[in-house]
């Protein structure tokens, strides 16, 4: 029984210790800090990564060769597209893509084809994790992250239905745990994305990040 006891104890006290490694309050810091937060991770990358996805559209004389056909970058960085197949877009930005596309397909037609090329975001799982998204928006829970380089909190909304009429969207509080196991706390007004167009403050988010939206006092 003293045994028992004894063990008890040791392993309530290792519990204790472990969970001392992250801190279970949030510290509130500005979008800057935040973004710090973030630098160790792949969410700042501009260029083309494993995971993104597209969809490109060859249009050439006048005739639609390929239309609104989506692709994803495997992990070695390629695309599969009709007709000229395997294409390494991987590190490239958007419009180095569509170069490499028009020339590849280029080979093919005697007039040059025109290459439209977008980013999309239509899975309902990734490898790649999710955020949780709760509060006052029409679908809650998780959303899944598009790619390594992170989801923007404008997109992780609108996965989540977007808000609903009582949403409080100059609040919206995202929460997740640094590099040193604390726990981080940031306030963003959805108002300076959409109406005054501020592209800073619609955040790059990572998977385990939560998002909360809280509801407007009327």
């Amino acid at each position: 029984m003293f045994q028992r006891v004894v063990l008890t104890g040791l392993l309530v006290s290792f519990i204790g210790l472990f969970l001392g490694c992250v801190s279970t309050e949030s510290t509130s810091v500005s979008t800057q800090d935040f973004m710090l937060s973030m630098q160790d991770d792949a969410l700042f990358i501009s260029d083309l990564v494993p995971g993104d996805r597209i969809e490109v559209s060859v249009e050439v004389d006048g005739i639609m060769e390929v239309s609104s056909h989506r692709a994803e970058l495997n992990h070695q960085g390629m695309v599969t597209l009709p007709l000229i197949g395997d294409v390494r877009i991987e590190g490239l930005k958007l419009d180095e893509a569509r170069n490499i596309i028009s020339k590849t397909y280029g080979a093919y037609y005697v007039n040059p084809p025109v290459v439209m090329l977008a980013m999309v975001n239509d899975g309902d799982s990734s490898e790649w994790g999710s955020v949780t998204v709760l509060g006052r928006v029409n679908q809650p829970g998780l959303v899944p992250v598009a790619s390594r380089r992170g989801i923007p909190l404008s997109a992780a909304v609108q996965a989540a239905g977007g808000f609903s009429s009582s949403a409080k969207i100059s609040d919206i509080r995202i929460s997740r745990i640094d590099g040193k196991g604390n726990k981080i706390q940031v306030s963003v007004d959805f108002k300076q994305i959409g109406l005054a167009g501020n592209s800073e403050a619609d955040l790059p988010l990572k998977a385990g990040d939560i998002i909360y939206i809280p509801e407007r006092i009327f």
